[in-house]
C-alpha cells in the first residue's frame, strides 16, 4: 500500500498522510484499535470518521482520503 498511498498524497496534497510502522510505534494500533495491518484511517477534525482493512486499489484510496 505504501507506493499508492504516496501516489495519491502527491496529488492530494492539501490532505496529510501519516503511516506507522506498528513495530516500531506497537502502542499506536493498539490505542486505534487495529487489528489488521494495513489499515487505514481517516481523521476529521481529529475524530475517525472512517476505516478501511485491506489493501485497496488507488482510485479507492483517493477516494477515502476525499470523503
Amino acid at each position: 500500500m505504501g507506493p499508492v498511498v504516496s501516489s495519491v498524497s502527491e496529488d492530494l496534497n492539501q490532505i496529510d498522510f501519516y503511516s506507522v510502522d506498528v513495530d516500531e510505534s506497537p502502542n499506536l494500533p493498539k490505542q486505534f484499535g487495529v487489528m489488521s495491518i494495513p489499515t487505514m484511517i481517516l481523521f476529521k477534525d481529529g475524530n475517525e470518521v472512517d476505516r478501511v482493512i485491506g489493501a485497496i486499489p488507488e482510485e479507492a484510496v483517493r477516494e477515502f482520503a476525499l470523503q
